[in-house]
């Protein structure tokens, strides 16, 4: 069974107006523990690894470790300008969800966004009651510092960031592991 972790990531506002993602690092139930010790390998001085921020040659070091993962990663860019935050995450997620509980995928871990925590499980209730999505998939919220599996996703986000803007060559080092889906 497969296990996923989301985060989220406005795009470049100066190149990108109005687009924001989601992305989720998916990898198998067996997995999850030699990915989670990369990834917090990958930490040095910070509290979390985050794109946002990195030099070019730390963003190119992240690229090269998540490359190297056995995971598979998903994201999901929706581009509406002038659109709140609560909006952007939930039209993200309605496509985002369906998608990964037909995978299968058993747990999906978001990185906390505190009062937006509640409508993420909302949210996931409306497509069970019409039967759009298993009730298997579970959703999890943490804070982003506890969970270095997170900052996969985060790297994942920052990647499609940067081919959105030009900078084409994370992405394709990451390959055809990760697909990208425009709504």
């Amino acid at each position: 069974m497969l296990t996923a972790w989301g985060d989220e990531s406005g795009s470049r506002p100066d190149r990108d107006g109005g687009a924001y993602l989601m992305g989720a690092a998916l990898c198998d139930d067996t997995d999850v523990s030699a990915v989670r010790a990369t990834m917090a390998a990958l930490r040095a001085t910070e509290p979390k690894v985050h794109w946002h921020g990195s030099s070019e040659l730390r963003r190119r070091d992240l690229i090269d470790a998540v490359a190297a993962l056995p995971i598979m990663g998903l994201a999901v860019v929706h581009v509406e300008v002038g659109a709140t935050d609560r909006r952007q995450r939930r039209k993200r997620l309605e496509h985002l969800l369906p998608q990964l509980a037909d995978l299968p995928c058993s747990t999906v871990t978001l990185e906390s966004r505190s009062k937006q925590d509640a409508s993420d499980l909302d949210l996931l209730q409306k497509p069970r009651a019409r039967r759009v999505i298993a009730s298997t998939l579970q959703i999890k919220h943490i804070v982003g510092r506890l969970e270095p599996v997170l900052w996969a996703a985060d790297i994942i986000c920052g990647a499609v960031v940067a081919d959105r803007c030009g900078a084409a060559d994370y992405l394709k080092t990451l390959g055809q592991v990760v697909a990208v889906r425009v709504i």
